[in-house]
């Protein structure tokens, strides 16, 4: 505390000839001592005793108790979402190897089916799957970034997009951006069921299908480790034999990273 802020306390003690020796108590009163300090500038003073001291103890070990409490149930959320994930990885791992092989099948049978109608692209549908909630670190900023990015690539070759956003935090975003492309807002719920997949599969087969886009590609986010995941663009339709789909002049139109067509490569080499 500065000098010019503080107050002292002067003692005022009689003297033998004081006119008052029925008193023989000190007076005190204070002196507020000012050298051009400002008053906006004194400290406040905290009158605080042990019992108080003790309140708040007690208080901030409540708290810790409570935050201990939270940080085992989220452990126990965290456990159950990678267990989730780590036994759905076969299933997704296998539908991937039955589109490789179906296409290696297309080769060498003569079969119309719609959803293998190759033509060139002239415009193409993005399906973004983002959460629900946030505090989940990068995960949706990498999704909204992986699409931003596609989007970017597809304009630089003269393609037309669309955007089909599944998640709320991906329909908050696009919703509140008026410049880009979105056919229409998903959301899939905490816990998606087959129920909402068919919805999204039903979307993505009519655009298809009535020929509004000419191929579709998936931005999700591919679990690696409890703090690591990347987002990937997967090609959905049409199921090509090649792997490649071409724009009018000839010119792929399959993203660099494409997981499909990664495992066409490596599987073909």
């Amino acid at each position: 505390m500065s000098l010019s802020n503080a107050s002292f306390w002067v003692s005022a003690k009689p003297s033998i000839s004081s006119t008052f020796p029925q008193n023989p108590k000190p007076l005190l009163f204070p002196i507020p001592l000012h050298n051009g300090g400002s008053r906006s500038s004194s400290i406040p003073k905290v009158h605080c005793g042990i019992r108080e001291l003790r309140e708040r103890i007690d208080s901030i070990k409540n708290i810790q108790k409570i935050t201990e409490a939270m940080k085992l149930v989220a452990v126990a959320k965290v456990r159950r979402a990678q267990e989730a994930v780590i036994n759905g990885r076969p299933f997704s791992e296998t539908l991937v190897e039955v589109l490789y092989d179906i296409n290696e099948r297309l080769q060498f049978e003569d079969i119309d089916v719609p959803l293998t109608n190759v033509r060139p692209v002239k415009k193409v549908a993005l399906v973004s799957i983002t959460s629900d909630q946030g505090l989940c670190g990068g995960f949706n900023n990498g999704i909204i970034k992986k699409v931003e990015n596609r989007i970017t690539d597809l304009e630089k070759l003269g393609l037309d997009y669309t955007v089909v956003s599944v998640g709320k935090k991906g329909n908050s975003y696009f919703s509140c951006r008026p410049n880009f492309h979105v056919d229409k807002f998903i959301e899939a719920g905490s816990f998606p069921t087959t129920k909402e997949a068919q919805t999204i599969a039903d979307n993505v087969f009519s655009l298809f299908l009535s020929e509004e886009v000419d191929k579709v590609e998936l931005v999700y986010t591919k679990f690696l480790s409890l703090i690591r995941f990347s987002p990937v663009i997967h090609t959905l339709l049409p199921l090509s034999p090649k792997g490649k789909v071409v724009d009018v002049n000839g010119n792929s139109v399959d993203a660099f990273e494409d997981e499909f067509l990664g495992l066409q490569l490596r599987k073909g080499s």
